[in-house]
């Protein structure tokens, strides 16, 4: 979730899931039924707080997902989220894909819900008692303004859309608004770090999604990501694939070509130290052995860079399945921008299964290059190739994230010498 630090910031917020809060609707009462277009917006949202009271009354008896679930679905329905999602990332909403908006959206979703939570913990003492001072009607705009505790002002701005009633489009208490306070987090997030940093920090689940394929259709390239010039008129072994579930995948069968596949993404690696992800090898390079020039293939690498001096040269540790190293070797072969190689898998038990593996990114760089990690890695890559053992190199990836806390060290239990 955004952080915000400051008092006033503080009463806005807890003023702003307050009016949240209050569009609940009665349990049993469907979605249309509540906001149907007959009833006035003072009466939504007084009738909606009363049920508010009632769902956290018996959420002790409800699975959290499913108490989640509800609030998510309440809020959707009866908050405009469509026109205010756009309002917060002005700069970048017209270059968001559907996928990414859709994303945003529902993360913003999430976050609401999750305020709820965190300005009213418990709600042991019991709910504030609102009374309407003023009402403000023209047309399909609504003013609601109400004391709370007859203390703090609130006010509640409410739009009548057509399909689906009285909507809140925004909440406001003295100077702030809930509108000005998310645009401000927003953009300071997303004007340091990445889009899916954003996403991640507003749902607040403990991980940022690197990379999940799903923005892509089957049978593509991942949007997003690129290669190295010298590999343009290269074919390129990879695509996404869709498994029976609808899950997408990247898949890689490399004869030879290899090509690293990149995306360029931003995170902070001290709140985030630790990165996981899933892969499956399917076929072993012939006699692949990642310390000499001859024989430098493996059947899956995932790539994490760091930084890039003067801008160009990489500083990576790639985890990488190996033919015949074994589990924890770590090696850097000469040369410029070359990645240190960290074994995470070896040889065939495993092939033919999806495994999760996760590792401390942090102390990956102190293990390999030593001395302290950049705060804001850059990007992940991937490689599986054959072309030093002219054989082939078959895996799935997928699931690239950043987590906050994790079992988990730098994987590096010994360092091999390499050419």
């Amino acid at each position: 979730m955004i952080a915000q630090s400051s008092y006033k910031k503080r009463v806005l917020l807890y003023s702003s899931a307050l009016c949240f809060s209050i569009t609940l609707m009665r349990p049993g009462l469907s979605l249309v039924h509540a906001t149907s277009n007959n009833r006035s917006a003072e009466q939504v949202v007084a009738e909606s707080y009363s049920q508010l009271r009632a769902l956290y009354a018996k959420r002790g008896t409800l699975a959290e997902e499913a108490f989640r679930a509800e609030v998510n679905q309440i809020i959707t329905a009866l908050f405009d989220i469509q026109r205010l999602a756009p309002q917060l990332l002005p700069n970048h909403w017209s270059s968001l894909d559907l996928h990414s908006r859709t994303e945003f959206e529902k993360a913003l979703v999430v976050s609401i819900g999750k305020k709820i939570d965190l300005l009213l913990p418990g709600l042991s003492v019991g709910f504030p008692e609102l009374v309407v001072t003023t009402t403000e009607v023209r047309d399909n705009f609504t003013r609601l303004n109400y004391s709370i505790n007859r203390d703090k002002q609130l006010s509640v701005f409410l739009l009548k859309k057509p399909d689906s009633g009285w909507q809140i489009s925004n909440v406001k208490t003295g100077k702030k608004s809930l509108r000005q306070t998310y645009y401000q987090s927003c953009k300071k997030l997303i004007d340091k770090y990445s889009f899916r940093y954003l996403i991640g920090e507003m749902i607040d689940a403990g991980y940022i999604v690197l990379e999940d394929f799903e923005a892509t259709a089957s049978g593509d390239l991942p949007n997003g990501w690129t290669w190295k010039s010298k590999d343009d008129e290269k074919n390129k072994p990879y695509e996404v694939v869709a498994d029976d579930s609808g899950n997408h995948y990247l898949a890689a069968r490399d004869q030879g070509e290899s090509v690293i596949m990149g995306k360029d993404i931003k995170w902070n690696i001290k709140k985030y130290p630790y990165i996981s992800f899933r892969w499956r090898g399917l076929r072993l390079p012939e006699g692949g052995d990642e310390r000499f020039n001859r024989s430098v293939d493996s059947a899956a690498g995932v790539y994490f860079v760091y930084k890039k001096k003067l801008g160009l040269i990489p500083v990576s540790v790639k985890f990488v399945w190996s033919t015949t190293l074994p589990v924890g070797a770590a090696m850097q072969r000469s040369g410029v921008g070359r990645p240190w190689m960290v074994i995470a898998e070896s040889g065939e038990d495993n092939l033919g299964q999806w495994h999760t593996y996760t590792f401390n990114l942090y102390e990956a760089y102190k293990k390999t290059f030593g001395g302290t990690p950049p705060d804001k890695p850059i990007g992940v890559g991937v490689l599986s190739d054959a072309n030093s053992t002219k054989s082939s190199a078959h895996a799935d990836y997928d699931d690239i994230r950043a987590l906050k806390n994790a079992n988990a060290d730098a994987g590096v239990t010994q360092i091999m010498d390499a050419e």
